[in-house]
């Protein structure tokens, strides 16, 4: 099989010629990526090029406005302030009805960026931002394209939005949470609106060509711990009700990230049609028990993962054998199962600890991994 037949074969719970095996984060295909790496991902990144299964993504751009429309970047306007080891990104958005500002904090150092202040803090901004007429983003494909003819024989994933996602990103985690309680109605009102708009785009998309699969996020944000199991499914999963039918009648895949305490809501997910899993993580930053899992939605999910980044960036090298082992030994039967990392290595050097624990899991699932 090609890698393109295997992920797609695990993709449709199929029983592919082995596992599947996919680091996440470890963007081979993306050349500044290499470049940019340091010594100590050398191992890994040459492991990954001959051992596993790459899938690239996609970004679309367009997908990124955050009010989703192309009306928006006439009147925006970025200022750029030097914060000593920090880069801030100040977007200034001149609506109808008065200015919106978010501050997106960039290091200098390699670290994590962060947003500070977003878009939407008072309830009057609600109204800036339906304000702004709606334009359809341009989206280009271009770098989708370009990514299929490079790596014919791998699946490139085209990323997608979706609306609940928008909406938490308009806010904040912290405001959202206080929304929630206090002004409800205007969550919803924007995740309607934003749903509209997010399904046009899918439909643009697939009408240009992407697939078989598109790949987003999950709210991990509004899921539980965060919030309770009741909240996620009325504000998020009636979201991917649409989104998922609009995909499967195309004839493509939904792969859906994201992390989180998932185990209450694991059926929910299955029945609105979520076609993979990922990083199904296990105690104590998740709660899913992969085994557990596999018995309640295996047959109508794939599941990928559920290696947790902490045990490769921290454990003994033994341990992350016996997890990837036991990970085969419970995810494996019957397909359906990509073993995985939860997250991208996160950091801007590896220590030789890390750099031994990424490649005793590809060595332990290449050994493992054949049906």
């Amino acid at each position: 099989m090609t890698s393109k037949e295997r992920v797609l074969t695990a993709m449709w719970r199929g029983r592919p010629d082995r596992v599947p095996i996919n680091m996440r984060g470890v963007r081979v295909w993306d050349e500044e990526w290499v470049a940019t790496r340091d010594v100590s991902y050398r191992p890994i990144i040459h492991a990954v090029r001959k051992h596993c299964d790459v899938i690239p993504h996609a970004y679309v751009p367009g997908l990124g406005l955050p009010l989703f429309t192309e009306a928006m970047k006439e009147i925006t306007e970025i200022r750029l302030i030097d914060a000593g080891d920090w880069q801030i990104h100040q977007t200034i958005i001149q609506t109808p009805k008065g200015d919106l500002s978010q501050d997106y904090w960039e290091s200098k150092r390699g670290h994590l960026p962060l947003t500070k202040a977003c878009l939407v803090k008072t309830p009057e901004d609600v109204e800036k931002v339906l304000s702004v007429p709606y334009v359809p983003p341009r989206l280009d494909l271009g770098e989708y394209r370009r990514l299929r003819e490079k790596w014919p024989d791998n699946l490139v994933m085209c990323d997608c939005p979706q609306a609940a996602s928008v909406v938490h990103e308009l806010l904040g985690t912290e405001m959202f949470a206080y929304w929630w309680m206090e002004h409800r109605d205007l969550l919803f009102e924007l995740r309607e609106v934003f749903q509209e708009r997010v399904l046009a785009a899918v439909d643009t998309m697939l009408e240009a060509g992407a697939g078989p699969v598109l790949a987003t996020h999950g709210s991990e944000q509004i899921a539980p711990p965060m919030h309770s199991p009741e909240t996620y499914r009325e504000f998020v999963l009636p979201v991917f009700r649409e989104l998922c039918r609009k995909v499967h009648e195309a004839g493509c895949l939904l792969h859906v990230h994201c992390h989180n305490k998932l185990s209450a809501v694991l059926e929910d997910i299955a029945e609105v049609g979520w076609d993979v899993l990922h990083p199904l993580e296990p105690p104590p930053m998740g709660d899913i028990d992969l085994a557990d899992a596999k018995r309640r939605i295996g047959d109508r999910v794939c599941l990928e993962g559920n290696i947790q980044i902490g045990e490769l960036y921290g454990s003994p090298t033994e341990r992350v054998v016996e997890l990837v082992t036991e990970a085969m030994e419970v995810g494996k039967p019957g397909g359906g199962f990509i073993l995985c990392p939860s997250a991208s290595p996160h950091t801007p050097r590896l220590s030789h600890l890390t750099g031994r624990n990424y490649l005793a899991m590809v060595k332990t699932g290449v050994r493992l991994g054949g049906y």
